[in-house]
């Protein structure tokens, strides 16, 4: 199933299935944390043509957001930028994450605002899952970790973050796919993915060559705590899947007027202008 969260022309925000035909089935769920907790999966009744709703990010209010740091490409990159020549042996030993902000959820489409004081901004493309009620993969989803580079690299100096460099803005969507419709073999995510600026391709990734399994990222996430319906896990960004990998383009970072557009194969497109 491909599910969205959906605004029709009148009302309040809806869950529904969107089928092959392009039409969007409202599902009795309210929210897409009640589908995700086992509640109302019927239809609903009413039916739209995709091209007269709006799509909001499949979870607009996740419980939470945890980023984690699997693709051992990206990560080596990012220590590099650090002035560190290797990776960290603790980095091999258990998939690690940050606790992203669940309060600054974008949807497809959706402006993104270049955040004060950055001159480096950059997009980062990922994937994540959600998770359902018995705390198991419920589906995954395109997303992009937007980063204030410049801020993140002042801030995590003092040892501590991301803090202001990431929470300005985290974009998902522009649906959420069950497993089943994915090359997913309980364990790993097979898909090509790129990400393209102002309709120039920049990048093309891999989505299997993740360190950790899902399930590892699953049971790291629930260890001495609990997960809850909806809350989201980042695999992180795909190798070579962000500016700090591939270097500015022409020599800028993103700037406003600039168009970023995320693919994944079978989890469409998720696209945001910055402003």
């Amino acid at each position: 199933m491909r599910l969205v969260t959906f605004l029709p022309a009148t009302g309040a925000p809806r869950v529904g299935e969107l089928r092959p035909d392009h039409t969007v089935v409202e599902l009795a769920a309210p929210t897409m944390i009640d589908w995700l907790a086992g509640e109302g999966r019927s239809p609903a009744g009413a039916e739209y043509a995709l091209a007269d709703v709006r799509l909001l990010a499949p979870i607009p209010e996740p419980p939470s957001v945890r980023d984690f740091y699997t693709y051992e490409g990206h990560v080596a990159a990012g220590f590099r930028a650090r002035g560190v020549a290797q990776i960290p042996p603790a980095w091999y030993e258990q998939p690690v994450f940050y606790f992203s902000n669940a309060a600054s959820i974008h949807g497809p489409g959706e402006p993104v605002e270049r955040p004060r004081g950055c001159e480096r901004l950059d997009f980062e493309l990922e994937v994540a899952a959600t998770v359902d009620g018995d705390g198991k993969i419920a589906g995954f989803m395109l997303m992009n970790d937007w980063s204030a580079r410049d801020i993140q690299r002042q801030e995590m100096s003092v040892g501590l973050g991301p803090a202001k460099g990431k929470d300005f803005a985290t974009s998902l969507g522009p649906w959420l796919v069950t497993p089943d419709e994915l090359a997913y073999d309980g364990e790993w995510l097979d898909l090509p993915a790129t990400v393209t600026v102002n309709d120039r391709p920049v990048a093309r990734c891999e989505a299997q060559p993740m360190h950790f399994s899902w399930p590892e990222v699953v049971a790291h996430a629930a260890a001495n705590t609990r997960l809850r319906p909806g809350d989201v896990l980042g695999s992180g960004t795909l190798a070579g899947g962000c500016l700090l990998e591939l270097g500015p383009i022409d020599g800028h970072w993103l700037e406003p007027g600039d168009v970023v557009s995320l693919w994944g194969q079978g989890l469409g497109e998720l696209r945001a202008e910055i402003v």
